[in-house]
């Protein structure tokens, strides 16, 4: 029975540790840098289109920033999300409507103490 129960709440405990990708996809849709400013580990490669970069935490939210004035969300969805085998890190994958345009996101979190903080956002025009 002890064993059982173990199992249980170590289960429940392994599906909560992980991103809060509702959280930041809703961000991304409504262009909330607070909110995606959270989430930013020190450093995240970030891709718009055909310009790729690594940048500090600021950089990489002014870039973010930037992509969203000249795209304002008008709705985003995830369609996939998975983790890797060692449970450090997730992926969300998603749709985004932005100025007219259309774009699949990419986002990678890993594990940085006890929060998942973003590595790699990426902004591809479909």
């Amino acid at each position: 029975m002890k064993f059982i129960l173990v199992y249980i709440l170590f289960g429940i405990t392994t599906l909560s540790a992980q991103p809060n990708f509702s959280t930041v996809i809703t961000a991304v849709k409504t262009a909330n840098m607070s909110t995606i400013n959270q989430y930013l580990d020190a450093n995240v490669d970030v891709t718009v289109g055909d310009k790729d970069g690594s940048y500090n935490k600021a950089q990489a939210a002014f870039v973010i920033r930037s992509f969203f004035t000249t795209n304002t969300p008008s709705h985003c969805s995830m369609v996939h999300s998975g983790a890797a085998r060692d449970g450090a890190s997730y992926y969300c994958i998603g749709n985004l409507s932005a100025g007219g345009n259309k774009f699949r996101i990419y986002i990678f979190f890993k594990k940085v103490g006890a929060a998942y903080l973003i590595q790699e956002m990426r902004f591809e025009e479909d």
